[in-house]
Parts: C-alpha cells; sequence; structure tokens
C-alpha cells in the first residue's frame, strides 16, 4: 500500500517537473502520449473495473446509476477545471481564458478526482487481494493519468500565476491526493466506517468519472488534427498493451 501511494505520488510530481524543467515540450507529442495513456485507461475500465462492480453483490441497475453519476459528475467537475484533467489544456491553453479559471475552483475539482483516483485503486486491491498483476496493471493506467494530470496543471498555472515557486507548492499538494484516497479508503474499509455496498457505490462513481475522462481523450475532436491515422494505430498501441499483459500473467 505504502509502495503505491508512493509511485502515485512520485508519478505526478515527474510529470509536472517535466513541464517546468522544460516548458517547450511539442504539443503533438505529448498529444500522442495522451491518446496512448486515454487508450489504456478506456481498455482497464472495460476490462477490469466494470466486470468487478458488476460481479459484487449490489444490483446491476444501482451501479449502473452510481456509474452515470461518476460520470456526470466529471462533466460537472470539467466546468472548474476547464478540462485540465483531460490533459488537452497543455495544447489548448489560452491566455484570455486566465480570467475564466479560479485557482482555488481548479484545484479543488482536481483533488475530488484524485482522490476517487484513490478509491479505484483502492477497490481493487481489495477485489484481487491474490492478484497482484490485475492491480498492477491498474495502478500503471492511475499513474500514467496522475503523470498527465501534474504535467497539465502545471503547464496551466505557469502561465495563470507566473511564480514557479507558488506552482511547486500546488504540484507537491496535488501529487498528495490521490496517495490520500488510496490510504483513506483502505482505512475506511479496515475499520469497517463504509458499509461494502456504499464502498462499491462510491467505487462506482469513480470509475464512472474515469470513464469520463479516457472518452473525453479518446474521442474529443481536436479541429486541426481531424481523422488522424497516427493518433488510431497509438490508440489501439494502448488498448494492446492492456491486452497483452492480461494474457501474459
Amino acid at each position: 500500500m505504502i509502495l503505491k501511494a508512493i509511485l502515485l505520488m512520485f508519478t505526478t510530481l515527474l510529470g509536472g517537473f517535466s513541464f517546468l524543467w522544460n516548458p517547450n515540450l511539442k504539443p503533438a507529442r505529448v498529444e500522442l502520449v495522451l491518446v496512448f495513456v486515454g487508450s489504456y485507461l478506456f481498455s482497464i475500465v472495460v476490462l477490469h473495473l466494470l466486470p468487478d462492480l458488476f460481479a459484487q453483490h449490489v444490483p446491476s441497475p444501482k451501479v449502473s446509476t452510481y456509474i452515470l453519476l461518476g460520470f456526470f459528475l466529471q462533466l460537472f467537475l470539467s466546468f472548474f477545471s476547464k478540462g485540465i484533467e483531460h490533459g488537452h489544456m497543455y495544447e489548448t491553453w489560452q491566455p484570455s481564458q486566465e480570467s475564466r479559471l479560479s485557482t482555488p475552483g481548479l484545484l479543488i475539482a482536481l483533488c475530488i478526482h484524485a482522490l476517487l483516483d484513490g478509491t479505484i485503486l483502492t477497490n481493487a486491491i481489495a477485489v484481487h487481494p491474490h492478484h497482484a498483476h490485475t492491480t498492477n496493471k491498474i495502478l500503471i493506467g492511475i499513474m500514467l493519468h496522475k503523470a498527465f494530470d501534474g504535467l497539465a496543471l502545471v503547464s496551466v498555472l505557469s502561465k495563470l500565476l507566473h511564480n514557479t515557486k507558488k506552482v511547486s507548492l500546488y504540484l507537491v499538494f496535488f501529487s498528495l491526493v490521490s496517495p490520500i484516497g488510496l490510504c483513506l479508503g483502505k482505512y475506511c474499509g479496515q475499520q469497517f466506517l463504509l458499509s461494502p455496498n456504499g464502498f462499491t457505490a462510491l467505487t462506482a462513481i469513480a470509475t464512472g468519472s474515469l470513464l469520463h475522462i479516457a472518452t473525453i481523450i479518446l474521442f474529443e475532436t481536436v479541429p486541426h488534427q481531424g481523422v488522424n491515422f497516427l493518433r488510431f494505430i497509438v490508440s489501439l498501441g494502448g488498448a494492446g498493451l492492456v491486452l497483452v499483459l492480461e494474457y501474459l500473467h
């Protein structure tokens, strides 16, 4: 558990500081890596997170409702985060958007989503306590997602605050949120502070949120690119990696 928490924090910091160290990252290359990550996340949701939820002792219509709730919760949070958690803000951010973005609102929205990410991993550990390979596949997906969250957050805050020290402090704070969600979920489960059905509902909401992120990354229209065969191949690569890991354990 501690190792997983450290990895989540490290990848978030790595993503954020990679922009501070090299603010001239080429958006086209970042975009392709983001598509790969989105495809990986989408495949994890379809192959593991959804089947795990529907296999638990909660009526399927209720699980579906919670997933739908999570999907639209993330859509609501996007009004405050302006879609930074999708990673595309790195490329599409314009200075004119500064007046429409509140730093506290941005951080609160991203932190809510980050806490939910931690919940997903907690559930994966609980459902697959003796299948580390399954948990590790989900962990890899969340880590990749956190790296891009960190990069996108720093890229926007750098233009918004123009203060590297403040940006770094915000990044460090944000890097702790998913590990806190992971540990908090574990603690609530061990102390029975949340019923099994309640934990399933929370995980379903978190899965719906991640499903929203993954589908937006994959299917969001980028006007100047249109239909891009390279993006399609890269997305197949993300799904293919999940399948390879699935059948090579």
